[in-house]
């Protein structure tokens, strides 16, 4: 009796050690296709995965898969589907938040973007990404003070956050407090003196304050730091129009396309021009 009841738990048994199994090689095969690029294959056996076990609270991680395949080709309403369905099978994935509110903020969806970051800072109160992407959300929608707050704690668990201190320095420009931004900007040069944006944020503020032989001198070493970044030709085009230099401010902007600059960057000073 004994070995018959050994043999019918192991008859009961032995397929679900096997379904396991399989659905653990397909996520092994699944990893190794997004590793080697092979965005169809790796959808199709995410798709059949699923299947084995659709109440697996695994699935979330392949849910966010799909999410980030269809963002990588550009279907983004289809990957914020998937996404939420990931978020629906394992609502405490602070991971699926973090890459649905990055769709958001690259849609230009502000306000759910919020949303998913206050959703995972309510969680994580600590969470660097979801602090910094707020602080910038904040400082976009005219929220200085709430902007503030989150880099100020941002810079508290890490004081050496580069785009944070670089976020603060713009804020407080935004915000009239340009002696403070200038201040920030100046330790940030001489913390990274070899990154190229912290020149031209520089620039812009020596531009405002009609300062355009030091300006001139901040573009150009971030032209000599990164020849081939269309930001920088864009940033002196700008300083250029300032000096009523419409003839160099064109020549840059020329360059800047020719860098891959998108016809909106350009088109605001090409208008100024003519």
């Amino acid at each position: 009796m004994k070995r018959f009841v050994l043999l019918l738990s192991l008859t009961f048994s032995i397929p679900q050690m096997l379904h396991t199994q399989s659905y653990e090689q397909n996520v092994r095969h699944i990893v190794e296709a997004l590793a080697a690029d092979s965005l169809e294959k790796a959808e199709g056996m995410i798709l059949q995965t699923i299947q084995l076990d659709p109440l697996r609270a695994s699935n979330a991680i392949l849910y966010q898969y799909l999410g980030e395949i269809y963002q990588r080709r550009g279907q983004n309403e289809r990957a914020l589907e998937f996404y939420g369905k990931g978020i629906e099978q394992s609502p405490a994935s602070t991971d699926l938040y973090l890459s649905r509110a990055s769709l958001y903020l690259q849609m230009g969806n502000n306000e759910r973007a919020l949303a998913d970051y206050d959703q995972v800072l309510d969680t994580e109160p600590n969470n660097e990404e979801a602090l910094f992407f707020r602080a910038y959300i904040y400082s976009q929608l005219r929220r200085y003070k709430e902007a503030r707050s989150d880099y100020d704690r941002l810079l508290l668990l890490n004081p050496m956050h580069e785009d944070a201190r670089l976020g603060l320095a713009i804020l407080n420009s935004k915000d009239g407090r340009p002696r403070e931004a200038m201040e920030q900007l100046d330790a940030l040069v001489q913390i990274f003196p070899a990154h190229a944006r912290h020149y031209l944020a520089r620039c812009g503020l020596y531009e405002r304050r009609k300062e355009y032989e030091k300006a001139m001198e901040n573009v150009g070493r971030a032209i000599e730091l990164e020849p081939e970044n269309p930001e920088c030709y864009l940033t002196r085009a700008s300083l250029y129009l300032a000096m009523k230099k419409k003839r160099l401010a064109g020549q840059d902007c020329r360059t800047a396309i020719s860098l891959g600059a998108s016809p909106d960057q350009v088109a605001p000073i090409l208008q100024a021009i003519r």
